[in-house]
């Protein structure tokens, strides 16, 4: 009996979101860009969340780089102008599949969520734009730019954009 009770309780808890981090150290940006002090994303079954968060909300252009196991990743990109509109879209190819098409694809649902008073971008791309939702596992890198590269992270030994680990599918 407590066998069944222990089966029914794993059953019905709900699935938990794999999540997987990474810090940069404040100061490091180069140029008046958007400067990371961390990144998270979440990999959901129906949406992947990232948060990326920054010493302060200034114009700058956020690219948050998706790498599924095994396949062809996305870029979301997120052009913030704190007195102007925000453009965001996604690109084909992650940064780890080489060069990348910078024709934006059609992926309806994504949306980035910003504010200049709070220096914290939440980007949520739903499942079906990646693979069409045929992934596991994912990895990711966040990319600033204004005027050339900003900041990065995660940060290799060498100096060089590094990856974060793979993040299961929750």
């Amino acid at each position: 009996m407590a066998a069944t009770v222990g089966t029914l309780t794993l059953m019905s808890t709900p699935a938990q979101a794999q999540v997987g981090s990474v810090v940069d150290p404040a100061g490091d940006a180069s140029g008046s860009g958007l400067d990371i002090v961390s990144a998270s994303v979440k990999n959901l079954d129906h949406t992947i969340v990232a948060r990326v968060r920054f010493v302060e909300s200034v114009r700058g252009d956020l690219v948050v780089s998706i790498d599924p196991r095994g396949a062809r990743g996305v870029r979301l990109v997120s052009e913030y102008r704190p007195v102007a509109h925000t453009e965001s879209f996604v690109l084909p190819g992650a940064f780890t599949d080489g060069s990348g098409d910078d024709t934006a694809v059609d992926c309806p649902g994504f949306r980035v969520h910003g504010s200049a008073e709070r220096p914290v971008a939440r980007l949520e791309l739903p499942s079906s734009c990646l693979q069409d939702g045929d992934f596991g596992a994912i990895r990711f890198a966040v990319l600033t730019e204004r005027r050339g590269d900003t900041d990065y992270a995660p940060e290799k030994a060498d100096g060089d954009l590094g990856s974060s680990s793979w993040i299961p599918r929750g």
